[in-house]
Formats: C-alpha cells, structure tokens, sequence
C-alpha cells in the first residue's frame, strides 16, 4: 500500500512537471514563470521551500528530546512570513521589475553597478546552496531507508531521478505546482499523524480540551526543562537572537526564497500569500511539534532525533495513512531541493556562463539554463550517494555563510539610498569569506553567525557613508525609490 501511494505521487509530480514544460520559451519562463505566479503559487512556493525537511523531521525530533525549545521555530515562522510578504516583498518585487532582473546576483549587479557583487553573489550560491542541496538529497535516502527498507543509494536515485524530470523540464512552473501539491500532503500528513499520536497518548481518545495539561504535566515527569523555551538554558540567548534576525529576513537573506517574490505577478500577489504561509506554518507546526513531545510515551528511548517522527509514523498510523504521511515528508525534502536546484542553475548559466560567454548562452538560453539545472544535479548527486563526513559540518556554516553573504546588501537595496557597492561588497565578503574561516579557525564558544550580524551591518554602513563621493548612480536610485514610494499610494 505504501509503495503504491509513493508510485502514484511520483507519476503526479513527473506528470505535472511535463505539463509545466509547455510554457517554458525563455529563461523568464525558466527561472521565474514568466513572473506571472498568483498568491498561492507564491505561497507554497515559499512556504514548502522554507520549512523543508527541517520541519518535518529535524524540528518535532528536538521536540522529542527537548520538549518547548522547539516552540521557539513556531513563533518565527509566521514573523518570518509576515517581514517577507509585507515589509520586504512588495519592494523586493519592484526592484526586480524596474531593474529587470532574473536573478539575485543580477539584481545586485544592477543596482551597486559592480560586477563583483554579482561573482560574489553566485559563488556563494553554488557553494552554499549546493552543500544544502547534498543534505537534503542525503535526507531523503535515509527516509526511503527507513521507512521502506530500501538501499540508501537506490532511495537518493529514485527521488533525485523525480525531482530531476519535473525541474529540468517544467523549470519554476514546474515547481511551483508541485510545490502545491507537496504542500498540501505536508499539512495532511501532519494533521494525520497529529490526530494518530494523540488518540494514542490518551489511550484511544482524541482530545483538545486539556491536552496541553496533560502533555505539560507528562513532559514535566520527564525533567522541568522539558517546559523551559531554552531548555533550562541548554539554548543560549545569543542563539535565540540569531534565530530572530535570520527568521526576520529570510525573504532577503536566502535566494532559493527570493526568486518567489520576484516571480509574483504584481506585488499585490503578496498579501494573500501571507496568509496561506500563515496557516500552512502555524497548521504543520502545532501538528507535528506535539507530536514528537507526545512520542516520549508511544516509543521511548530512541537516540537519533532524526528517526522519532518516521518510527512514530509507522507505530501509529495504518499502511494506508502511513503511504500518506510519507509522501509529505518526502515532499518536505524533495521541494526544497527541486527549488534549490533552479537557484544555483540560474546562478551557472545566467549569473556566470552568459557573462563569460554572452553571445553563446544568447542563442540558446533555455538549453543552456537545462544543463545547468542537468550539471547540478548530477554533481550534487553523486557526493550524496557517498556523503563525506565533513558533510553536517559544511551544512552548519552554509546557511549562515548564504543569509550573511546577502541580508545587508539586500536591506540596502530596499531601504538605503546612501549605500554602495563598496559597502555591499565588504559585507558579502563577510559572510562568503569570513563565515567559513570563522568556522575553522575561529574561537568555537563564539558563534560566527553572532560575530557576523555585527561585523556585516558595521562594515556595509561605515564604509557606504566613507564612499559616498564615488556614487555615480543617484539617478537611477531615485527613480527606484520613487517606485518604492508608490506602495504607500496604494
């Protein structure tokens, strides 16, 4: 049963992607959809890529050896959502229009008129996002592992093969619709189980009214930090802090949610889709969260965070259930990937190849944009099918060296007349350069993302105002902000 459920959804989202095809004509249509998505192409979109696989398995999983801590991302995320759709996006959406812009490192390039800007943009995606991408092709083999008893190998060709067919040919589109599709067995899959371990903990009853209570004073049993938010300090504060500042600027700081809102059909787009971002993390949250705490009394002992929601699935859910909930965790993983994909294949063909050789991609873009997309997956491909060791280490400083690299010149972009390509540049070298030195040689009981959020904002502002005699741009920058002005008109 399970593997006919997996099978049918694998069909779907090849299908869907082979649909998708037909409108790709150019690598607007490639990249961005033809910057035509409505709120809930943007919505899912976003919110499926964002959460990932972290959510449905790393997240409940702490929960299950922590308890609250975990409540913290549940209070983020809906934050995070509401900075990017309603403080940043409409902005982000009309730089990318009024400079005609596909990509991030293009965007950058265009409004700091600085060629490194956009090298440094595009490094920092193939290095940073492709160390992610191995991660969550890493994951998914493990998934198909464990839950089917499948080969680790033949579990990452599988879902790297599907993932492959619906991106290499339906390019954003094909994304984004099956991000739809993902992102509704993700909710499904969480409130089945959500619903399953609850009628389990309490004996065969399902219960609202005092669930929390109960689950308080059971978590209680297992120690008081169980209730703390810091796990009775476990969580330092300068962690917590760090977590708000990314979760805050996730629509700027990652580029895999970026070309979201440059793909919206009109800024207006970004409304609705805050709302269905809003629910889809507060419904996947608040379902599988508990879940994992409540797993303490339906499977105890288990070491591996990583494993508690797949054995909790299987102890608590029928064949036919379970054939569903696995399909979301799958989608968990495989639309995170399917988009990191097109991120750092725009980067290689459109950020780099075409400027290194721009009469050739010209002829034929929308092919050489396809193998990019091919070259990506296959490199990526093969390190996940035997992972190093150094893997988890090169994915800790990989988000924080990605969100470091482009929160501050993004932020300047939006909100900043008065910065420069000096200032952006010496940021992102921050976090592109400094981020992966600080991991290696740097003292270990300080944080590098901590020491990044003050050094990035300290240099790009000092020295912006230092070079404000070299600007030859304030034409350009003003008709920028006068647009910007315009959101405030209506």
């Amino acid at each position: 049963m399970v593997i006919a459920i997996l099978v049918a959804y694998f069909i779907i989202m090849i299908l869907v992607g082979l649909y998708a095809s037909r409108t790709v004509k150019d690598s607007s249509d490639y990249f961005l959809g033809g910057k035509g998505a409505g709120s809930v192409l943007t919505a899912f979109r976003f919110a499926s890529t964002f959460e990932s696989g972290s959510m449905m398995l790393g997240v409940p999983g702490l929960g299950y050896m922590a308890g609250y801590i975990t409540l913290n991302q549940g209070f983020l995320g809906p934050l995070g959502y509401f900075f990017s759709f309603r403080v940043f996006g409409q902005r982000v959406k009309i730089a990318c229009d009024h400079l005609q812009s596909l990509t991030v490192p293009e965007l950058l390039e265009k409004r700091y008129n600085s060629k490194w800007c956009k090298i440094l943009a595009s490094l920092a995606i193939v290095i940073g996002l492709g160390g992610s991408i191995v991660a969550q092709l890493k994951a998914m083999g493990e998934v198909f592992a464990i839950l089917l008893d499948m080969p680790y190998i033949s579990g990452v060709l599988v879902g790297a093969l599907v993932i492959a067919i619906y991106s290499i040919f339906g390019g954003y589109l094909g994304n984004a619709f099956t991000n739809v599709v993902q992102g509704i067995l993700m909710v499904g899959g969480s409130i089945i189980l959500f619903c399953a371990t609850n009628m389990v903990f309490f004996n065969g009853h399902f219960t609202i009214i005092g669930f929390f209570p109960a689950l308080n004073e059971y978590l209680y049993s297992l120690g008081p930090h169980m209730l703390h938010l810091t796990a009775g300090g476990a969580m330092p504060m300068s962690t917590l802090l760090a977590m708000l500042v990314v979760s805050l600027t996730v629509g700027l700081s990652l580029p895999q949610q970026t070309v979201a809102l440059f793909a919206m059909r009109d800024r207006h787009a970004a409304k609705m889709a805050l709302i269905i971002c809003a629910f889809f993390s507060f419904i996947c949250y608040w379902s599988l969260v508990p879940s994992g705490m409540m797993a303490n009394a339906i499977i105890p002992g288990i070491e591996n965070a990583d494993n508690v929601i797949p054995i909790l699935a299987l102890t608590v859910l029928s064949p036919f259930l379970a054939g569903i909930f696995i399909a979301g965790l799958l989608s968990a993983i495989m639309s995170t990937a399917g988009n990191m994909f097109l991120v750092v294949a725009a980067a290689l063909s459109r950020d780099i190849f075409s400027s290194l050789l721009p009469k050739t991609y010209e002829k034929r873009p929308v092919f050489y944009d396809r193998m990019a997309t091919v070259i990506i997956i296959a490199i990526t491909l093969l390190i996940a099918l035997n992972p190093p060791a150094v893997v988890f280490w090169i994915i800790v400083f990989s988000f924080t060296m990605i969100a470091l690299t482009f929160v501050m010149p993004m932020l300047g972009l939006i909100f900043w007349k008065k910065s420069t390509k000096q200032g952006a540049i010496a940021a992102m070298i921050v976090g592109a350069v400094f981020i992966p030195v600080w991991n290696l040689i740097g003292e270990p009981y300080v944080p590098a993302l901590m020491v990044a959020l003050v050094l990035a904002p300290l240099l790009f502002i000092v020295i912006s105002l230092l070079t404000q005699k070299s600007r030859t741009d304030h034409q350009k920058i003003d008709a920028l902000f006068s647009e910007f002005a315009k959101i405030k008109a209506g």
